[in-house]
């Protein structure tokens, strides 16, 4: 804790991702394109996002790099997503 912000509450406005870290989050997944071609620092953004939240207690989150691909990423990520939902439903589905 540094002057009474701890170290899992980044000081950045509401808008941005950082601003929500916390344990309680639903499942997270995160994909970039390959941090060579991303936007400037976007990988990186993302990993720190996920460092945060595991430092939060938030252990539901992932984060994938599409290698050889930039910003417009869309279509190679979808199965990455289609592959989410259905882990994430069935794991709903399996609690009691």
């Amino acid at each position: 804790m540094h002057n009474g912000i701890p170290g899992t509450q980044p000081v950045i406005d509401d808008m941005a991702p950082l601003y929500h870290v916390r344990s309680d989050a639903p499942p997270l997944l995160l994909i970039t394109g390959d941090r060579e071609l991303e936007m400037l620092g976007r990988y990186e953004e993302n990993a720190y996002f996920l460092r945060m939240m595991k430092v939060a207690g938030h252990d539901k989150s992932r984060l994938y790099e599409l290698d050889g691909y930039g910003h417009g990423m869309t279509e190679p990520a979808f199965p990455h997503l289609l592959s989410e939902v259905e882990r994430v439903t069935r794991l709903k589905k399996e609690k009691p």
